[in-house]
């Protein structure tokens, strides 16, 4: 608690005031995990435009400003929420909507030929996971450091591999 209060610039005491202890802190950044990538999503697809562009925007964005700072700490909020399903049903429920809301985007993509045929749920968790691979690996813990920016690397790295050639139903081959 008093590593959290100083981070965020209050005095223990003061953090107190609003949790009374770590699993109150814990249980209050899990069920704001979802909360800024759904509106993220809900927006994008309420603009319109290609799911290509999308899914780019959806990647990118979700990697930058209040976004990533809302979802800095995802890996260990999964962690957590995976060890109680019970207790974080919530959680899990937001994280399906926004599973389904980014496979939708895959499907609209698919069914105009403008992405190649795949699974779209697979696909939307595949999404997500290198999302929060990369949240927890670049940069601080590669060695040495890559400043690199991560997030136009992995939504064109996204987006390019799940473009097709214009045909509807074209199977990608490897």
């Amino acid at each position: 608690m008093s590593l959290l209060a100083s981070e965020v610039g209050l005095k223990q005491s003061s953090l107190y005031y609003y949790f009374p202890n770590r699993d109150a802190v814990v249980a209050a950044l899990v069920a704001q995990a979802n909360v800024v990538p759904l509106e993220l999503i809900d927006g994008i697809i309420a603009d319109g435009g290609s799911a290509a562009a999308s899914v780019y925007r959806f990647v990118r964005w979700r990697r930058r400003g209040p976004v990533r700072a809302a979802v800095r700490p995802f890996n260990e909020i999964h962690r957590v929420a995976t060890r109680d399903r019970e207790r974080f049903a919530a959680y899990w429920r937001e994280r399906g909507r926004l599973e389904r809301r980014l496979a939708s985007l895959l499907v609209k993509g698919i069914e105009v030929g403008e992405f190649v045929s795949s699974d779209a749920r697979l696909t939307a968790l595949t999404i997500l996971s290198n999302d929060e691979g990369v949240q927890k690996l670049v940069p601080r813990r590669l060695h040495p450091p890559v400043h690199v920016r991560s997030e136009e690397s992995l939504a064109a790295l996204v987006v390019g591999g799940l473009l097709g050639d214009g045909r509807p139903g074209r199977r990608c081959r490897g």
